[in-house]
């Protein structure tokens, strides 16, 4: 590989990690007053299970996480009575994970992202045109990506569900 390719490489690694973290650390706080000690990555396992009653096996491969990192997190979620795992009729063996009321009425409390997160703060600074062209590229990064047209299909179908759903966007990744 080619230095220039290295380089633009590893800054666009740490770009996406300031990003991440930059976008956690926003949506942690808007948490905090509604229910302090809830993390970001619980509050995508409650998005994703209003959507869906899924298994660990089920969102560790929609998340593309370790079934291990996830453990913790649902089983904190299940303690606090924002979810609950079932049983499948079908298969014994089964556990699908669903939201409480609970988890349901603090999902419709706690928006994702709202006027003060800063990735809406600077793409507000940005002209149309550029916001078209950054999404664009990052579109076609993803594409290259190993599973990459899955992952931007995934993503599509999630955005859809949530402006479908309450006009708003509910995705954080």
């Amino acid at each position: 590989m080619d230095e220039t390719t290295r380089r633009t490489a590893m800054e666009i690694r740490m770009l996406f990690g300031f990003l991440a973290k930059l976008a956690a650390r926003s949506l942690e706080g808007r948490l905090c007053a509604h229910h302090p000690g809830l993390t970001a990555l619980q509050y995508g396992i409650m998005q994703a299970l209003n959507h869906h009653r899924w298994t660990i096996s089920e969102m560790s491969r929609q998340f593309m996480l370790d079934p291990s990192t996830l453990v913790p997190a649902v089983d904190a979620l299940e303690r606090k009575g924002l979810i609950e795992r079932g049983r499948d009729p079908a298969d014994r063996r089964r556990v699908p994970i669903s939201l409480t009321p609970a988890g349901e009425s603090l999902l419709r409390e706690v928006s994702p992202m709202d006027e003060s997160d800063p990735l809406v703060q600077s793409l507000t600074k940005m002209e149309p045109e550029q916001r078209e062209q950054l999404l664009s590229l990052l579109r076609t990064l993803a594409r290259h990506m190993p599973d990459g047209e899955k992952v931007l299909e995934r993503v599509q179908s999630r955005i859809e569900h949530a402006l479908g759903k309450d006009g708003g966007c509910s995705c954080e990744e």
